[in-house]
């Protein structure tokens, strides 16, 4: 490889991420522009290329995945919303990185498979007509003194929204159990703009905060979204270095992480670093059970 051309695909790049970038706050602003969302295309598409060229495979491959989603967006095939711009942000993120690491020789150990997973799902969305599944997770303010009926607000309300695939606490236990639960979570098909659900579940009262995100799967391994995977966590229990790396591997696979509290709780930071790990991957972490000064720090920590 030529020095000069890895010059100028460096120069090229910088200059091509940071009009992205810039695209993407405009995008942000009007969500309707399509000579905002052909610019985007043609500069993936150009990326694509010159990666493809300078042998950057896997450059080349997430490029042509993102230049296929905005062909989606500009032909009208997709709306734009505020949780889509969001992902196109992690998008970029993950692109510089992985560019980076390219020039530099070096591999990628970032989330690409897990965003090419998320465009391939919103593809086919756009392609078949189909509603895009959503894992969402309302959580009801601790203080709320009717939790039980806040939760079938909630329940109706998402029933009002989409196909509710799963949910937990399941509904009929909600009723004839009167739990007093202060979390749903949900996997549902949205047959709506998912900012409107979004803003209706904040607009509930007693509802403390809302997490809303893609639900994929690998098209190689396709299964009914009420396999949504999880890994339980007792905080209780001593974890042994391959009990750890074990729960490392669960946790790169899982959607929700659910957190057992006990009297007597254990947070090693090597279990800590996992949660945070699980955390910066956008898994949904839910308290499960118990509380006490462990769980109550990583609340504080915005954990869950």
């Amino acid at each position: 490889m030529e020095w000069n051309y890895l010059d100028a695909y460096i120069e090229e790049t910088g200059e091509q991420l940071s009009r992205l970038e810039q695209l993407l706050l405009e995008l942000e602003e009007k969500p309707e522009q399509s000579d905002v969302l052909n610019e985007i295309f043609r500069i993936m598409h150009t990326l694509k290329g010159s990666s493809a060229t300078m042998g950057f495979s896997e450059v080349a491959d997430f490029s042509h995945n993102l230049e296929s989603l905005f062909d989606k967006l500009r032909k009208g095939e997709l709306g734009v919303n505020d949780e889509l711009i969001d992902f196109f942000f992690e998008c970029l993120d993950a692109l510089r990185k992985m560019i980076t690491a390219a020039i530099k020789g070096e591999v990628y150990d970032g989330n690409a498979a897990k965003l090419v997973d998320i465009i391939n799902n919103l593809i086919h969305t756009g392609s078949s007509g189909e509603n895009i599944k959503w894992q969402v997770l309302v959580r009801i303010n601790s203080d709320c003194m009717m939790k039980t009926a806040r939760a079938l607000v909630i329940v109706k309300y998402l029933e009002e929204m989409g196909n509710i695939l799963s949910i937990d606490p399941p509904l009929d236990v909600l009723i004839r159990e009167k739990l007093e639960c202060e979390e749903i979570s949900a996997v549902v098909e949205i047959q709506r703009d998912i900012e409107d659900v979004v803003l209706g579940l904040k607009n509930i009262p007693d509802v403390e905060n809302v997490e809303i995100r893609p639900v994929c799967r690998n098209e190689a391994d396709v299964k009914d979204v009420k396999d949504v995977k999880d890994v339980k966590i007792n905080l209780s229990m001593q974890y042994k270095l391959e009990d750890l790396k074990r729960l490392k591997e669960a946790l790169m696979r899982a959607d929700v992480v659910k957190l057992e509290f006990g009297e007597k709780s254990n947070m090693s930071l090597a279990l800590l670093q996992l949660i945070l790990a699980a955390r910066r991957e956008n898994k949904v972490i839910r308290c499960e059970k118990g509380g006490g000064p462990v769980a109550k720090m990583l609340k504080l920590m915005g954990v869950f």
